[in-house]
């Protein structure tokens, strides 16, 4: 139920933040990390680079490094604009000329972000040999890139369409448009022209009289979209998984593929229930790391007493909700636990020797050790109240 686990971006299409990490260290198995630019700044601000090298080092954890950043061009000719999508990287600047390898390039954009130079190329060294780069253009997610892919989404005028409703609906500012809408995309020589009667007059107008004050809504940024979506569809379908990303790009990837992301939709939903029955008016594992109540090498040392619930975690059958299944296993008695101490040892040892009689000399030194595990009766409470609880509720 709660195996592997992609984080791409937060609900709100933030970057991940460490305490989304946490909370997925937590309760997957395994854990990889899509990092963009925006995604390790964050971090870095948050916990560290050392704390990043430091979670990078952990068996559960993998990650990929993308230093593209998809983006829609917009040339305007007269009073018409053309739109193009792209993935855009920086190769150079005028203040360093160019930047010819991905080293180079990290360590210039971390020192342009108040990172000293010393650090920045510390880390840039060790990130790198430790995290392989990705791309979105050339054919390592999606044949042709994620661009050529999202035009052809952008011409399906059905699809494009119901992807600019949901869009506006959800814009501050924006507004319910109907089946009447016109809209249309007419594929040029110089980029994507749009045909529409979207009032984005109004739209901006609301939306600059909102407190705080939402900057205008574009063309180039409605058709963003469709770009980010067909991204993330791809890294949904590459990697397998639950996949996080924001609840915008979610429900557009869902007016296609309805299923994609369901399985990662109930697991989000049964954590949030479990928290919520399991830790009422406490604080998320999230909410207390981002917030700096908890810092982040203290969940690590959480994280490594959490060895048993994880375990615990594997056993949940997707088919049953999590919440019921803690219920059920913190109340019943095993079978183990119901048998006197002696018994069970000499159960063990019988067992042993009648398989394996060499073996059964060994048994007379590690039953004991291996009983007292038997019978301790550990069970997923004692984790949660003993350990988690104390952790996120306030001091």
């Amino acid at each position: 139920m709660f195996d592997h686990i992609v984080l791409r971006q937060a609900e709100n299409g933030q970057p991940i933040s460490a305490g989304q990490i946490a909370e997925a260290l937590l309760y997957y198995q395994k854990v990889h990390i899509f990092f963009d630019q925006g995604t390790l700044l964050k971090l870095i601000q948050q916990i560290g680079i050392d704390s990043i090298l430091t979670l990078l080092r952990r068996a559960e954890v993998t990650a990929v490094y993308c230093e593209e950043i998809l983006g829609t061009k917009t040339d305007s000719f007269g009073v018409s604009q053309y739109h193009n999508f792209a993935e855009i990287m920086v190769t150079g600047h005028v203040d360093v000329g160019e930047l010819k390898t991905p080293e180079e390039r990290l360590q210039y954009f971390l020192a342009r972000n108040s990172i000293p130079k010393t650090e920045a190329k510390r880390f840039s060294k060790v990130f790198l040999a430790n995290v392989p780069i990705r791309k979105f253009s050339g054919n390592h997610f999606l044949k042709d890139g994620i661009a050529n892919a999202a035009k052809r989404d952008a011409l399906d005028i059905e699809y494009a369409g119901q992807v600019i409703r949901k869009v506006i609906a959800d814009s501050p500012g924006g507004y319910i448009v109907g089946d009447e809408l016109k809209f249309e995309i007419i594929n040029t020589n110089a980029g994507l022209y749009v045909l529409t009667d979207i009032d984005l007059e109004s739209i901006n107008r609301r939306r600059a009289q909102a407190v705080p004050s939402a900057e205008p809504l574009t063309f180039a940024f409605l058709l963003g979209n469709i770009l980010t979506a067909r991204a993330d569809l791809a890294l949904a379908s590459f990697y397998g998984g639950d996949f996080v990303t924001s609840s915008v790009t979610s429900s557009i990837i869902q007016v296609r593929h309805a299923e994609l992301l369901r399985r990662s939709n109930l697991n989000v939903d049964s954590r949030q229930q479990f928290t919520k029955v399991v830790l009422p008016d406490s604080p998320s594992l999230a909410e207390v790391i981002d917030s700096g109540e908890r810092s982040f090498d203290d969940f690590l040392k959480l994280l490594d007493r959490a060895a048993r619930f994880k375990d615990w975690l594997k056993t949940v059958n997707p088919d049953e909700d999590l919440i019921r299944t803690y219920m059920r296993d913190i109340s019943s008695e095993g079978w183990i636990q119901q048998l006197p101490a002696k018994s069970l040892r000499y159960v063990f040892t019988l067992a042993v020797e009648a398989t394996n009689p060499v073996a059964g000399m060994v048994a007379g030194i590690v039953d004991n050790f291996v009983v007292e595990k038997l019978l301790s009766g550990w069970r997923p409470n004692h984790f949660v109240s003993g350990k988690l609880s104390p952790f996120v509720k306030k001091q």
